[in-house]
């Protein structure tokens, strides 16, 4: 896997620009370390809308022409999480560019396991997480036992409402027979519109 470097030039704040030479020798660098180091792992389920948990206006709106929706889950794996910290022992530049490229290859992991959730006759809405708008992040507990995550992936929670491994999503996507809800651009549907990681097209 190799993190398309806008993307990660995207997560570090600088828009659309190239990657500075010294960037891309460090990214370049963790890539290469990520590459040995990551243990990626997925985890699915298919659900009716009425089984979310938590009260969320947003989600219900997100999800309002779903019957059903997949929740799901993706890591990179607790050497992955070492190796951040070995990072950050070397160098801030260092660190901040391998947290990019591990969140790059996050969004790639979870837009992969997305294709494959894609059932003919039917359209994924974007993702949605924890967090976003007013689905609190309370909920995360019950979206690993709803996953069975710590079982089949080795994922969990802190007594702080992290997810460990660090380098985690959770999120949800709704199953549409409308082609208008199709999952498209995954900022297209966020308001905040000056958001610094906001993609471009």
């Amino acid at each position: 896997m190799r993190a398309d470097r806008r993307e990660v030039a995207r997560y570090l704040g600088l828009g659309g620009r190239d990657l500075p030479e010294e960037l891309e020798a460090y990214a370049a660098a963790c890539e290469a370390e990520l590459a040995r180091a990551a243990a990626p792992k997925t985890v699915s389920r298919r659900l009716p809308v009425s089984q979310m948990p938590g009260e969320s206006r947003d989600l219900a709106h997100h999800l309002r022409h779903c019957k059903d929706c997949v929740l799901y889950a993706v890591t990179l794996g607790a050497e992955t999480d070492r190796l951040l910290r070995r990072w950050s022992a070397q160098s801030m530049a260092k660190a901040a560019v391998g947290q990019a490229v591990c969140a790059v290859w996050l969004d790639d992991l979870c837009a992969g396991l997305c294709r494959d959730l894609a059932e003919e006759g039917s359209y994924l809405t974007p993702p949605f997480s924890p967090g976003y708008g007013d689905w609190d992040l309370s909920v995360q507990g019950r979206v690993l036992d709803l996953l069975t995550a710590h079982k089949r992936i080795g994922l969990t929670l802190t007594a702080g409402g992290m997810l460990v491994p660090e380098k985690s999503v959770t999120a949800v996507v709704g199953l549409s027979d409308r082609e208008a809800d199709a999952c498209g651009q995954k900022c297209m549907r966020c308001t905040k519109t000056d958001c610094p990681f906001r993609a471009s097209d």
